[in-house]
C-alpha cells in the first residue's frame, strides 16, 4: 500500500490516504445515518443524521491515524526511520526504512498501536458517560458510544496473534526473544497469520450459512486478506533467511557497462542497447563520473522523431534518485531498494567509484542457489 494521496505531515511523519478511505467513510456514515442513529435518537432530520454520521466516521479515521502515529513515534524513539503512514480500507500501515534491532523494540513498536486504540476507547467512553450524565443530546451520546466501541474492537482485533496484525508482531517479538533468531520468529508469526486467516474464513462461511449474509461476507473478506498478507510475509521471511550472510559484493555484476551521457538516444540505442544484453546502464559524463541511470523505459519515452536530438543524459534518472549500495552491505538490507522506478537496479559504489550493479536477476539467482544449498528444514523452522 505505498500509493496514496498525500494529506500532510503529522508529528513530522508524511501521511497518505488511499482512495478506499473515502469509501470507508461513506460506508460508516451511511450505516450511522440510516440505521444506528435514527434507532437510538429518533426525531431528527436526515441531514442531521448524515452530519453526525460523517463526523463519527471522520473521528474514527482520525483514531486509526493516531494508532499508526503511535507506532511511528515509538519506532522513532528506537532510531528507526519512518518513510510514511498510509491510511486505507483495512486501517493503516506505517512503513519503516529499518527493522527493529531487538525483540524489546519490536514488541514496544507493535504494542503501541493497539494500546492507543484501547486508550481512545476509554477516553471516548468516559467522555460520553460524562456527557450523558449532564444531559447531552442522545444523538451525540450515541456517536460517542459508537466511537468507543469501534476503537475497542480495533484494539482487540489488532491484538489477534497472527501476522500482519500487531498481535502477530508481538508474537514475532516473543519468539525472537526466545529463539534469538528474528527470521525464524518472523516465519512463525506468519504461520500464525495463516491459521488466523483460515479461522476467520471458516467463521465467515458459518455466518453466511446461518443467514448473516453481509457479516459473513465481510468476515470472509477480512480472513482472505489476512491469509494473503500472512503468506506474503512468510515468503518474505523465507527470502531474508536464505539471504542471511550474503553481501552485495557476492552477487553484483562488477565493472558494469556504462552509457555515455552525451550520446543521442538514437546513437545509444543502435550502438549500445542493440549490441549488449542489458536493459539498464549507468550514465557517465565526459569525466567518467556517474550522473544517473538509463533504462529501457526512459528510452521508450522519447518519441522516435526526437531521438536524434535528445541526449541520453536528458532522459536518464538522476543519480540522487538511483538506489545505491556498498560492496560490504548485506544483501537483505539492499533488496528492498530494487524498485520498479529504477528498473530493479541498485548501483554499487566504493566511495565515489562505481564498482558494480545489482539487479533482480542477481537476486533471483542467489535465491535459487541458496535454496538448493540450504536444507528445507533450515528455512521453514
Amino acid at each position: 500500500m505505498t500509493n496514496g494521496i498525500p494529506i500532510g505531515r503529522f508529528f513530522g511523519f508524511p501521511v497518505r490516504m488511499h482512495w478506499s478511505i473515502l469509501v470507508l467513510i461513506w460506508l460508516f456514515a451511511w450505516s450511522l445515518a440510516s440505521f444506528t442513529l435514527p434507532a437510538a435518537a429518533p426525531g431528527h432530520g436526515a441531514a442531521v443524521y448524515w452530519l453526525a454520521g460523517v463526523c463519527g466516521a471522520v473521528l474514527l479515521i482520525a483514531s486509526v491515524l493516531a494508532h499508526e502515529i503511535m507506532h511511528a513515534v515509538v519506532a522513532r524513539r528506537h532510531n528507526l526511520g519512518v518513510k510514511d503512514l498510509t491510511l486505507w480500507m483495512f486501517g493503516g500501515m506505517a512503513t519503516f526504512t529499518d527493522e527493529p534491532k531487538t525483540p524489546g523494540a519490536d514488541f514496544r513498536i507493535a504494542a503501541a498501536g493497539p494500546a492507543t486504540s484501547l486508550a481512545l476507547a476509554g477516553v471516548f467512553a468516559a467522555a460520553t458517560a460524562a456527557g450523558s450524565a449532564v444531559g447531552l443530546d442522545p444523538l451525540v451520546v450515541r456517536v460517542g458510544w459508537w466511537l468507543a466501541g469501534v476503537n475497542l474492537l480495533l484494539g482487540l482485533f489488532n491484538l489477534l496473534p497472527g501476522a500482519p496484525l500487531d498481535g502477530g508482531r508481538i508474537v514475532r517479538a516473543i519468539l525472537w526473544f526466545r529463539s534469538k533468531d528474528r527470521q525464524r520468529a518472523a516465519v512463525g508469526a506468519a504461520r500464525a497469520g495463516l491459521v488466523l486467516g483460515g479461522v476467520l474464513i471458516g467463521l465467515g462461511l458459518l455466518e453466511f450459512l446461518s443467514g448473516r449474509i453481509m457479516g459473513g461476507i465481510w468476515t470472509v473478506f477480512i480472513g482472505w486478506f489476512l491469509l494473503s498478507a500472512a503468506r506474503s510475509e512468510q515468503q518474505q521471511a523465507t527470502v531474508i533467511r536464505l539471504l542471511d550472510g550474503v553481501r552485495v559484493q557476492d552477487v553484483m555484476t562488477a565493472a558494469p557497462d556504462t552509457a555515455p551521457g552525451w550520446f543521442t538516444v538514437e546513437a545509444f540505442v543502435s550502438r549500445y542497447v542493440m549490441a549488449r544484453p542489458h536493459s539498464a546502464f549507468p550514465v557517465t559524463d565526459f569525466d567518467g563520473q556517474v550522473r544517473g541511470l538509463i533504462t529501457l523505459n526512459q528510452l521508450r519515452s522519447v518519441p522516435p522523431a526526437d531521438r536524434g536530438t535528445t541526449r541520453v543524459s536528458d532522459v536518464a534518472i538522476p543519480l540522487e534518485r538511483v538506489p545505491k549500495a556498498t560492496p560490504g552491505e548485506l544483501l537483505v538490507e539492499v533488496f528492498g531498494r530494487l524498485t520498479k522506478d529504477t528498473g530493479g537496479r541498485v548501483l554499487v559504489f566504493d566511495g565515489d567509484h562505481l564498482v558494480g550493479i545489482v539487479t533482480r536477476a542477481d537476486l533471483s539467482r542467489i535465491l535459487e542457489l541458496r535454496s538448493v544449498a540450504t536444507p528445507p528444514g533450515d528455512t521453514q523452522s
